[in-house]
């Protein structure tokens, strides 16, 4: 069923214009059809009372609990192209609750104040979207886009950073993650391309920053993101 995060209250339900234009145009709702609403991170079953103007009515509360127990910061440094806006939604779907871009030695990317306000409006476009598919109750949100040395204003009780350095080590990545307790705040971060300089790992770890492998292989920047949430998921879902 169709999720929609919207503003207001149960009495007063207000959605944003592309919501609108999603509801009445692409999936071509009709009267009396179903959809859920995410008011203030309670998602409640609603029926679509008018198609044009919108009205909608709610039938009930539903009980249901998607998201993650543990607090996860992303903290990624820019990659070129497009390859930002996959990590993004795949991090959302994934149960991040913030994502934060960093600017390290290696990015190639550069950004001026004037563009970053609209990097921002989009990047938090593609997390509702994906948070609207992945049945989140939560949005996380893209907080902001800092140079290297603030990464240290987004620690949290655990904090790994991804290491190709640490690929033919011992340690494994399930070992790191597997004394991670429920509720306690995690954050991870992910180079460029090119990985990080050695005064960029020497930095994260005077900070408190833990060196992690993700395997053998050297993974693309994207790839390493996605991986390492992936993995993260997985142990704090068990």
């Amino acid at each position: 069923m169709q999720r929609y995060f919207v503003n207001g209250d149960i009495n007063n339900i207000s959605f944003s214009e592309g919501d609108i234009f999603h509801i009445q145009k692409v999936m071509r709702f009709k009267e009396n059809d179903l959809i859920e609403v995410v008011i203030l991170e309670k998602v409640y079953l609603a029926t679509i009372k008018k198609v044009n103007p919108l009205e909608v009515d709610i039938i009930k509360e539903l009980e249901e609990n998607r998201e993650l127990d543990n607090d996860i910061t992303l903290l990624y440094c820019l990659p070129k192209g497009d390859k930002l806006d996959l990590v993004i939604q795949k991090a959302t779907e994934l149960g991040v609750r913030r994502i934060v871009g960093v600017i390290s030695s290696r990015t190639i990317v550069k950004v001026d104040e004037k563009d970053k306000k609209k990097k921002l409006e989009r990047f938090n476009k593609i997390i509702k979207e994906a948070g609207e598919q992945s049945k989140r109750s939560k949005l996380p949100e893209f907080v902001d886009i800092i140079d290297y040395k603030s990464i240290k204003q987004y620690k949290s009780l655990h904090n790994f950073i991804a290491y190709e350095g640490e690929a033919l080590n011992d340690n494994t990545l399930f070992d790191d993650l597997s004394n991670i307790k429920t509720r306690e705040s995690i954050t991870i971060l992910v180079g460029a391309e090119g990985g990080f300089a050695p005064s960029e790992v020497d930095y994260a770890n005077e900070l408190g920053y833990k060196n992690v492998s993700l395997g053998k292989l050297i993974l693309r920047s994207e790839t390493a993101a996605i991986y390492f949430l992936s993995v993260l998921s997985f142990m704090l879902s068990r």
